[in-house]
């Protein structure tokens, strides 16, 4: 049989205050009237014996909180003069009333529900406001049992007032309450400031972009310098404001990810070049590594790359001239279903106090940080997002200096390539190639059965030779972006000649980039990729 303390076994019951008006006099005129109780120390008290043993007596005022027993229909017939005070009445008033007179709101069904917990081995605890003889109302916690006096059944209630720990709860909450107001407040202030800045940013990004690409005509190389270094200072201060919007949207649950399927080791690799220059320019050896095998992740691309190069950022930042950074991508050895990309740095390290607190947000290390203390913990809750975990480990096992940051992503299936060329022999060779990358190939002869294996399989990219024994190429994209389901299917072209004007044109009106035989091996996997990217950019202008 359970034990009757344990809590688990225990039935909480919360009654509302119904204000009436319960005194002395009306107690008297309950159906119930004034009992003594046989055997109890009330009665015992009346007739001048004995009111029990010197220790239950002693036991019984010793105990903090009001003490009322009573027999099973709710009469008071034992208590102490704690309940005497908490109640403000006398002896002679709380003696043979009765307890649901004291618990403002209750009536027999609270009686009726003590009962049934008891024959099911629960306890009841009652959160209530009590009623003094006075008619004044105290927030009281009360716990009830059963107890046994001279071989009979009664029923206790420990009276607990909790009136100042609801005041300081009061006080708590109403402090809570202004925090975060404060916090909300805050948060609106710097949100708005972060949208006022993005407009310009925008523009003086793309202003330094144009006079870099020569719009103004040839730029000298020490203008070329400070333009880089703008861009460069501009592309940073765009990704803070940025990462504050992004930690707002994460707070009201309002961030979305836009997901495509990239190889990742490909998609870390082109994130990394972005940042090979800053790193040459600081005199750090810059290291991208990956496994010969290709695995996929399911990811929001625009959000993962701000997580790489925060990651490569910080590592740039803290490492000296003449140390080392480095970027590398594998299968996670503890767990074949995960992709493990890693960032490495001979850096100045992380102290171990500072480790634990580290990918919290506006935590810097040191007394004069570098940065906002948003990088890190951004990095870290997109990487959740993504159904992944971040760690950080310093200094690297092995070393006695340096950062590890090592993010674990889970892989997903390979997308889905359909190959649709007339010829058997380039469609073994092209299915090879991509097949030994990873991807999962459908092949078709012509452009009827391409069409029926897009609508049945909804393929993640298509690549189309324009000559084919049924239909034009460029029929083939027409009826494809004319359905809804196939409208965002990346497509690239294949060609061995030249093209007409107007077959130039419907390419260029759907931005389909065209191959032309032969081409290097490595130039088709390149177009796939930005294939995938691509379409990941379109499903998050029009998401």
């Amino acid at each position: 049989m359970p034990e009757r303390n344990d809590p688990s076994k225990t039935l909480r019951i919360d009654i509302h205050p119904d204000y009436r008006a319960i005194t002395p006099e009306a107690a008297k005129s309950q159906t119930v009237l004034f009992t003594d109780a046989e055997g109890s120390s009330i009665s015992r008290r009346k007739e001048g014996h004995d009111t029990g043993s010197p220790e239950y007596i002693k036991l019984l005022e010793s105990i903090y909180d009001a003490v009322i027993i009573t027999d099973f229909s709710g009469i008071i017939v034992d208590f102490n003069t704690r309940a005497v005070d908490m109640f403000r009445t006398t002896d002679e008033n709380i003696a043979g009333a009765n307890v649901l007179n004291c618990i403002s709101g209750s009536d027999e069904s609270l009686l009726s529900e003590i009962k049934l917990n008891l024959d099911e081995d629960r306890r009841t605890m009652i959160e209530a406001y009590c009623q003094r003889f006075d008619e004044s109302l105290f927030p009281s916690e009360v716990a009830v049992n059963q107890i046994e006096l001279d071989t009979i059944d009664h029923l206790c209630f420990f009276v607990r007032d909790v009136t100042t720990r609801k005041k300081v709860q009061a006080a708590l909450e109403e402090a809570v309450a202004r925090l975060e107001e404060h916090d909300r407040s805050k948060t609106q202030f710097v949100s708005n400031v972060s949208h006022e800045l993005r407009t310009p940013l925008t523009s003086m990004m793309y202003a330094v972009t144009n006079m870099l690409k020569g719009v103004l005509g040839e730029l000298p190389d020490k203008v070329k310098r400070y333009l880089h270094m703008m861009e460069g200072d501009c592309k940073r201060m765009l990704g803070t404001v940025n990462d504050i919007l992004d930690l707002r949207k994460i707070d009201e649950s309002t961030l979305t990810l836009t997901k495509s399927s990239v190889e990742f080791g490909g998609f870390a690799r082109s994130c990394a070049e972005s940042l090979r220059v800053l790193a040459e320019q600081k005199g750090l050896q810059f290291d991208v590594l990956e496994s010969s095998s290709r695995w996929f992740v399911s990811c929001d691309v625009h959000k993962m790359e701000r997580v790489i190069i925060n990651l490569l950022d910080n590592a740039i930042k803290f490492t000296h001239s003449g140390g080392k950074v480095g970027l590398m991508v594998d299968q996670d050895p503890d767990d074949e279903n995960y992709v493990l990309f890693s960032v490495r740095d001979s850096g100045i390290g992380i102290p171990p106090e500072a480790l634990e607190n580290v990918t919290a947000r506006y935590f810097t290390v040191g007394d004069q940080p570098l940065g906002t203390g948003l990088g890190l913990a951004l990095s870290r809750e997109i990487v959740e997002h993504h159904d992944g975990s971040l760690t950080v480990i310093s200094p690297p096992p092995g070393k006695d200096k340096g950062t590890l940051v090592n993010v674990k992503l889970p892989k997903t299936e390979a997308p889905l390539i359909l190959l649709v060329d007339d010829e058997e022999y380039i469609r073994h060779i092209i299915s090879g190639q991509l097949q030994d990358s990873g991807y999962r190939v459908e092949t078709a002869e012509n452009g009827s059965i391409a069409l029926d294996l897009i609508s049945s399989t909804t393929p993640d990219l298509v690549i189309l030779d324009l000559i084919l024994p049924d239909m034009h190429g460029t029929d083939v994209i027409v009826k494809m972006k004319s359905v809804a389901m196939s409208r965002r299917i990346p497509v690239i072209v294949i060609t061995g000649g030249e093209l007409s004007q107007e077959k130039a044109a419907v390419l260029n009106s759907f931005a389909i980039p065209v191959l032309v035989k032969p081409w290097e091996p490595d130039a088709l996997l390149e177009k796939i990729s930005e294939g995938f990217l691509g379409v990941a950019v379109l499903n998050r202008e029009n998401s």
